[in-house]
Parts: C-alpha cells; structure tokens; sequence
C-alpha cells in the first residue's frame, strides 16, 4: 500500500523557497538532539515512529517496528521477532531510506494489544516499542518550533501537547537541544496526523501558549508564504519592508533599498584596449605577501582578521546572484583573478565558494567594490602605500 503524503522539515524561508549559493556554501552544522516529551518516553525504551499506512484490505492487522539503533543483524532480529510472537501472521520489510523498518501482522487482538504495550525486550534492557499504522486518509505534518518557553520539562510537555491539540492528532513531539551543549535554546519539534475525517483547525505559524500572553511560531514545509523575521504573511524575509537589510547601502552605487547584485548602477571598469575584461592590478610580491602573513607577529598584532573578514563577507554576499547562473556562454573567474582575491582580501570559506560562483563580469563588479569599500590584508601596515621595493629597504631587520 502506498503511504500518505509525509512532509518534510520546512527550509528556512517557507519550505518552498529555491536554495540561494550562500545556503549551498554554508558549513552545515551538527544535527540538534531530540529528545521526545511523550508522556510514555522511558530510559531505554525507543519508540519506532513510523507514519505510514499499513497492510492491505485483506491482510490482518499490523505492526512497525523500527530497528535502525539495533547492531543485531536482519537474521537476529527477526528470529527474535518469532520467539517474542510466535503466532505471529508474518513480516514485511521496508526500505525507508537508511531506516531499518519490519512491519509485523498479527491476527489475534489481544496479542496484537500486548505487543503494542510492551514491544520488544533485548538482553541489553532496551525495548522498542512498535507503531499502529495510519488510516488511509491520514496526512502527516513535521512541524519546527522556535520561540518556546524556557520551564520546565513537564510544563513544556503539557503546554505543546494543549496548544497543538486543536490543529491535528499529534503523533510524537519534543524540544530540540544544542548538539554541543545539550541546552535547550527555545527550539522544538511536532508530528501531526492531520486525517481528513476529522474537522481539525488550520494550522497557523503563530500559536498561543495555554493559559498566557506567550506564543511560539511553528513552520512546516507547505505552509503559505511568512517572513521569518516579523513573521507576518504575504512575502520572505528578503522583501521586508522592516528587515534591517532594507536601510543597508548598496556596495555598488552607495543607495538604499536594494544589494549589489540587482542594483541597476553597477560602476563598470573602464575597458582595454584589446576589448578583454579588465583584470585588477597585479599581486604584491613574494616579500610583501609575507609580511601580511596571517601567522606573522605582525598581523596577528595590529590586524583583526576576523573582523576585515566579516566586513568583506558582507560586500561578498550582496553580489550572489538572485538566480543561479545558466548561459552557457558565460565565463568563470580565472586562475589569476582567484588568486589575487584571496592574496589581497580576508573573506571566509564560505564567501570564497561563493565567488567561485559567479562569472568573469560579475568578479569584476565585486573586486570594484572591494577596491572601493573592502578592508584589504595591509590596511594596518605604515608601508602598505609604498612598493614592494621601498618597503623591503624599511622593513627592520
């Protein structure tokens, strides 16, 4: 049988937004921890959480059970399925990308009743418990909470459980904990079972917390278009009109309203005589790159790397172009003009995969506004306006 209709965890914007070159480029950080605030979670015990439809018309009820945090193999496992239930009506396995996922068929309803409860006990003291399939016209909703309360454990439980009731059956929910830490910072999670039989309210991305002035924002996958940053409806952070972005100059012509990379009065670089772009001056040489080394004393000195590269960064990020590029005509950056980005600018990782993206044109309109507006590695060095030749007679021996 075909399973409903499973959502996924919405992306940053609505879910529905196109990925951006700066989203691709990001370090991806570390998965934050689950923890389950189920009235029945218990130490030891693993709840399968498995939300798909079941059987087929003429099959016996069944059961999922979810062995992806077991190391026993598939022989171990379902061997130990038969001795725990031997009047079983047999299994079906299910691939569900790297889940480990049985589905069990028992016909006798007190049998079925008694593995729904206790699931299956391990030699180690672990128990799975399995999951009841859905029913035919149930859709399921993966909901990300932000801006909870910080209480505690019970009243947290309590509270989710009381302000999701009216928009669906909630099938599991919890609090999200920083993966280094393990703090809880105001974030959470939601599954809903939103069935067509029943008259469930619309879900909304502002939810009132019981009893109290407080609210938390939810947002999933299909819900309509909201700002993540006043959080309300009809347009993406990237067009609000009260996102601090909107009062930030443009890099290229110094006005307000827009970034460089849809500004219409892009500065150009005066062409040369053979009609190629123009390439920016040469490199420093070997003596003076090494005096703005970013492990000399120097530098690490009277140079705050860490802030020239956020300042750069920025003027980066507003030359991503709004749609990736696709003509085929078009050309990448080359070899000399990379290397002399990275030898005469501090910027990040992330910006440099970022530049690397965008085409020979767009490279010039960025190293422009860099000359212009970004903080180079000799900023701070008494001899950076001289040459190369005169600053080696001055440097101290």
């Amino acid at each position: 049988m075909a399973s409903p209709n499973a959502t996924v965890l919405p992306d940053k914007e609505t879910g529905t937004q196109p990925t951006s070159y700066a989203r691709a480029a990001r370090v991806r950080r570390p998965t934050a921890i689950r923890e389950s605030l189920t009235s029945n979670a218990l130490d030891k015990t693993t709840h399968s959480n498995v939300w798909k439809v079941g059987g087929s018309p003429a099959s016996c009820p069944s059961l999922f059970f979810d062995f992806t945090s077991r190391n026993e193999n598939r022989t171990t496992l379902l061997r130990h399925i038969t001795e725990s239930y031997p009047d079983n009506c047999g299994a079906r396995l299910h691939s569900d990308h790297s889940r480990r996922i049985v589905e069990l068929f028992i016909d006798d309803s007190s049998l079925y009743e008694k593995a729904c409860k206790h699931g299956l006990q391990f030699s180690d003291g672990s128990r799975i418990i399995p999951t009841r399939p859905l029913a035919e016209d149930s859709r399921i909703i993966n909901i990300r909470l932000s801006k909870l309360p910080f209480t505690s454990r019970e009243k947290l439980a309590h509270g989710i459980q009381q302000a999701l009731l009216p928009f669906g059956k909630i099938q599991d929910y919890g609090i999200l904990r920083d993966h280094d830490s393990h703090l809880f910072m105001g974030h959470g999670y939601a599954t809903l079972n939103v069935s067509a039989s029943i008259d469930f309210l619309p879900l909304t991305h502002t939810i009132a917390w019981p009893n109290s002035a407080d609210f938390f924002y939810a947002t999933w996958a299909e819900m309509p278009l909201h700002c993540l940053h006043c959080h309300r409806s009809g347009h993406s952070i990237s067009s609000c009109p009260s996102h601090p972005s909107r009062n930030r100059l443009c890099w290229s012509c110094g006005q307000p309203g827009h970034r460089a990379a849809k500004c219409s009065n892009h500065r150009t670089l005066t062409p040369t005589s053979n009609n190629k772009s123009p390439l920016p001056p040469s490199p420093p040489s070997p003596t003076l790159s090494s005096a703005y080394s970013h492990n000399s004393d120097v530098s690490m000195l009277s140079d705050d790397l860490s802030n020239r590269e956020a300042h750069n960064d920025q003027i980066i990020v507003d030359f991503i172009p709004p749609q990736p590029n696709t003509d085929p005509n078009a050309k990448p950056i080359t070899a000399s003009q990379r290397r002399l980005l990275n030898q005469l600018f501090p910027i990040s990782d992330e910006a440099r995969a970022i530049t690397e993206s965008l085409t020979s044109v767009s490279y010039n309109k960025l190293y422009a506004a860099l000359l212009q507006n970004g903080k180079k590695f000799r900023d701070s060095f008494p001899f950076a306006s001289g040459s190369a030749s005169s600053s080696s007679h001055n440097d101290p021996v």
